[in-house]
């Protein structure tokens, strides 16, 4: 016997999606702002601008993914909870008590950058200890007493979640699973191990590095650079020499998309030949940018 719970995902992505796309839209008009401004600290907002809008995109990016495929699978053997690459497996025999958070006198402290659709952290509640948070809705939280700690988990329909539970708990389990925690740390630690990776993310690292210190040591002693040629081979009409650090801006941009895919085609054993090609993009990228720079300043 099976049954698969799902948190609601109506408001978390009605706020998150939005969100993200103002973000994305909000530092694309920032960029193209840039390029029509002369140098100055006028240019440095808005490239610092658009560093700040597209910085919080990953988490959303990577909360949004979580919450869709988010679930509870709860059976004989135990209880299985999923939440994007956090997962948890435990034992019926280690469940000690389910309770709806509502039975909490009170209430329940929520973790430092939570949101619909996103409650996620561990705190320290009194009376209860440790508790971790896979949940999107806080008014249909569960709370799962294990000894080790507890699970604050959001299942669309909490009664039903808690009235099977009890039932499972009455059938008794047949062959108790084995309790295991996988948090998405383990993902940078397995990468880091593998040569390959490990090559692969230094050098993108390093290039970006490189790729900014240059351009941050050009741009005093210039003017004015022509970023780009004509149809004919021609360099186009000068703009401010400031406008060059949009490159180093992009090659971020691209970094963190690269980097973000590579994790999660990394984690199945499969796809790795697809993380190290969007790995290795992120040493080609700044590469090619780099002799870019080579060739605008000649």
């Amino acid at each position: 016997m099976q049954r698969l719970f799902y948190p609601s995902r109506r408001m978390g992505l009605a706020v998150q999606v939005p969100v993200s796309l103002l973000l994305l839209a909000g530092s694309g008009l920032a960029i193209l702002q840039s390029t029509r401004v002369e140098a100055g600290p006028v240019l440095l907002i808005y490239l610092l601008l658009t560093v700040l809008l597209l910085a919080p995109l990953p988490v959303l990016g990577y909360r949004i993914y979580a919450l869709w495929l988010a679930n509870y699978s709860l059976e004989r053997d135990g209880l299985h909870l999923r939440w994007g690459l956090r997962s948890e497996d435990i034992p019926l025999s280690e469940i000690t008590w389910v309770h709806p958070v509502s039975d909490l006198a009170g209430g329940l402290p929520l973790p430092w950058f939570s949101w619909p659709g996103a409650i996620l952290g561990v705190s320290q509640v009194h009376g209860l200890g440790s508790v971790e948070f896979m949940a999107a809705d806080r008014r249909r939280m569960v709370l799962v007493g294990t000894p080790q700690r507890v699970f604050a988990i959001s299942p669309a329909h909490p009664d039903e979640f808690t009235r099977i539970f009890q039932r499972t708990l009455e059938l008794g389990s047949l062959s108790p699973m084995t309790a295991q925690s996988v948090h998405p740390s383990f993902l940078i630690n397995r990468a880091w191990t593998d040569p390959a990776g490990r090559i692969l993310l230094v050098s993108s690292l390093v290039l970006e590095l490189a790729l900014l210190a240059w351009v941050s040591l050009t741009i005093p002693g210039r003017v004015s650079i022509a970023l780009g040629f004509t149809p004919a081979g021609q360099p186009v009409t000068p703009g401010p020499a400031a406008a060059l650090m949009l490159l180093p801006v992009l090659n971020t941009i691209n970094l963190i998309v690269d980097l973000a895919g590579g994790f999660f085609f990394f984690r199945l054993p499969d796809q790795k030949p697809l993380a190290y090609l969007l790995w290795a993009s992120a040493v080609i990228s700044p590469v090619l940018l780099l002799l870019a720079v080579y060739t605008i300043l000649r």
